[in-house]
C-alpha cells in the first residue's frame, strides 16, 4: 500500500540546543552544506537557544525540494513559529542561508529580532554572469568536492579551512545540479531594492578574501537609507568586512564568527577584525 504525503506538510529537519535559554538564534547554512557547518560555532553561543535546520534539498531535509529561496524562507518561518522561543529569533545566514534569511525577514518581519548575514550581497558583474550558468557552477564545485581525499584536505588546509570530515561527506551527497540551478535562479533575482524592504536591524558581512566587498558596502548604504517605521534599525544597521576571511569563514574562524553574532545581538562593539565599510 502506498501512502501519499502532502509535501506542504513536510517540515525541515533540525537540531535544537540549549532549550532552557531565553532567546533563540537560527543558523542557516550555505548551499551544498548542512547544519554541521555550524558545529564549531555553537559552543561559543551556549547561553542562547539554537535552532540548526537542514535547508530544503540538503541532508536530512533532502525530501523537501529546494524550489526557490522564497519557498525556503517559508519553511524557515514555519520552523520559527513552531520552535523558536516566543516565535521570534535572531537569524544568522551564510551564503545561500544569508539570502534565505533576508527573504524571510522581508516576508515575515514580526518573526525577526535581528539579522546577521554573511556573503549574501546582491550579485553583480562576473558573479552575476557565473550564477546564471548553473552547469558551469556544478562542475566547478564537483571538481573540488570530489578531489581524492588527500588532495582535498591539502587544498582545504592551504586556503585556511579547519577539518570538517562529516560535513564533507554531506556536501558530496548534497551536490546536485538541479538544486544548484534552483538555488541560483532565485538568488539572481535578489536585488538591492529588496534590501530596502527589510525592516530588521541587519549586519551585512563580507569575507575579505572571497566576497564582493564593494557590493556589501552598497548594501550597508541601502540599509541606512531605508524608509521604514523603525528608524532605530536604520541607524544601527551596517556593513563590515572581515579581512582575511573566506566566503565560508564560519569554518575558518568559528570563534570569531560566534563572537560577531553575539556582539550584534547584544548591541555591543563588534570584535577586532570586523571593519566598517
Amino acid at each position: 500500500m502506498t501512502t501519499k504525503i502532502d509535501i506542504t506538510d513536510l517540515t525541515l529537519s533540525f537540531t535544537s540546543l540549549n532549550d532552557h535559554q531565553a532567546s533563540t538564534i537560527v543558523l542557516l547554512h550555505g548551499g551544498l552544506s548542512c547544519r554541521l557547518e555550524w558545529a564549531e560555532v555553537v559552543p561559543f553561543l551556549s547561553d542562547y537557544h539554537i535552532l540548526l535546520p537542514d535547508l530544503p534539498s540538503h541532508s536530512e531535509s533532502r525530501d523537501i525540494e529546494l524550489k526557490s529561496i522564497e519557498d525556503a524562507a517559508t519553511h524557515v518561518s514555519r520552523l520559527i513559529r513552531a520552535h523558536a522561543h516566543g516565535s521570534r529569533a535572531h537569524v544568522v545566514g551564510l551564503s545561500m542561508g544569508g539570502f534565505i534569511a533576508q527573504r524571510f525577514a522581508i516576508e515575515h518581519p514580526s518573526l525577526v529580532s535581528s539579522l546577521f548575514v554573511s556573503g549574501a550581497e546582491p550579485y553583480r558583474g562576473l558573479r552575476l554572469f557565473i550564477a546564471r550558468q548553473p552547469r558551469i557552477l556544478y562542475w566547478a564545485v564537483w571538481i573540488i568536492l570530489f578531489l581524492p581525499d588527500w588532495l582535498y584536505w591539502q587544498y582545504a588546509s592551504w586556503i585556511g579551512f579547519r577539518r570538517h570530515e562529516a560535513l564533507l561527506v554531506e556536501m558530496r551527497r548534497n551536490c546536485s545540479q538541479e538544486m544548484l540551478r534552483n538555488e541560483f535562479a532565485s538568488i539572481v533575482r535578489y536585488k538591492l531594492e529588496d534590501v530596502t524592504k527589510i525592516q530588521a536591524r541587519m549586519l551585512a558581512v563580507a569575507g575579505g578574501k572571497q566576497d564582493d566587498v564593494e557590493a556589501t558596502a552598497v548594501v550597508g548604504e541601502a540599509l541606512r537609507s531605508r524608509k521604514i517605521k523603525d528608524y532605530h534599525s536604520n541607524d544601527f544597521s551596517r556593513a563590515v568586512v572581515v579581512k582575511g576571511a573566506l566566503h565560508a569563514w564560519n569554518i575558518q574562524h568559528p570563534e570569531l564568527f560566534a563572537r560577531g553574532i553575539r556582539a550584534w545581538i547584544e548591541g555591543t562593539d563588534l570584535p577586532h577584525g570586523f571593519e566598517d565599510i
